[in-house]
């Protein structure tokens, strides 16, 4: 009788933790809040949004992986997954891989980039005003606080843009020649080096697309071949070598690290390259 007593305490004390477990902690002022998902096509637009939202509130996640070509990107059914849970799915006009998966109803925010590349901080800044207006229509509650993340954001870019732009100048290479990959024009003009010639994807660059490359590079004395990660690392590798320039790879989405790290990298890794 004792043992089925005791058995009987144990199963209920099982029972009644599990059933507290089950429920939100309403100890401390009120019930846990639950995070509102919300799902980027990629790192910029994710890093972006997390900036501009209260992280208690708010998760946010990026389909894409930062080295990888939107255009060669296959979603997965766990990213299907994630945007169907999230309340919202934000992607750039354009991404391949979310024109195909695009979900009915009021759920998805398209975002024109308007030709920029955000990687560079002027374009960054731009994004971060449309999305903060964009993020407060959908979520008023939180209007102020996104707008006062936005102005702190936008003072921590330009801050960390001007010292990287005193770097490159007191490097003296600020107005130097170069020949890039399309696109990285932007954030290269940002850097203050002149394009002398730019080039497209690899698989539509020709024999004579590439001779008439290394002439424009001979002619203005390129000091170095930039690539694109996403779009082909090794495009403007063969042009390097003919002009005996160093070659470098810069990405157009931030790393896990963030965006202002992520820019400083690819300032310092074009340093590195003509510096050698």
């Amino acid at each position: 009788m004792w043992i089925k007593t005791r058995l009987f305490l144990t199963i209920a004390a099982m029972v009644l933790v599990c059933a507290i477990a089950g429920y939100p902690d309403t100890s401390k002022g009120g019930s846990k809040e639950v995070r509102r998902g919300i799902v980027a096509s990629d790192s910029i637009l994710s890093g972006m949004i997390a900036s501009l939202l209260p992280q208690h509130r708010y998760s946010v996640e990026a389909i894409l992986p930062p080295g990888q070509c939107p255009g060669h990107y296959d979603v997965k059914l766990s990213d299907i997954e994630k945007m169907k849970r999230a309340v919202l799915v934000v992607s750039f006009r354009g991404m391949p891989f979310m024109d195909k998966n695009r979900l009915d109803g009021g759920t998805q925010l398209l975002v024109d980039a308007q030709g920029r590349n955000w990687m560079a901080p002027d374009s960054y800044i731009y994004g971060l005003g449309l999305l903060a207006h964009e993020l407060s229509k959908r979520f008023p509650e939180d209007k102020d606080n996104i707008m006062s993340r936005k102005e702190d954001t936008i003072r921590k870019v330009r801050t960390e843009a001007n010292a990287l732009i005193e770097k490159i100048k007191q490097a003296g290479i600020f107005g130097k020649p170069i020949i890039t990959s399309s696109m990285q024009q932007e954030p290269l003009v940002w850097m203050g080096f002149r394009i002398v010639a730019e080039y497209g994807r690899p698989e539509a660059m020709s024999t004579r697309e590439v001779v008439r490359l290394v002439k424009v590079g001979r002619d203005q004395r390129t000091i170095v071949v930039v690539d694109n990660l996403q779009s082909g690392p090794d495009a403007g590798k063969g042009i390097a070598e003919a002009l005996r320039a160093p070659h470098v790879v810069l990405t157009n989405f931030p790393s896990e690290k963030g965006y202002l790290t992520t820019l400083g990298e690819n300032v310092n890794a074009v340093l590195a390259a003509v510096r050698k």
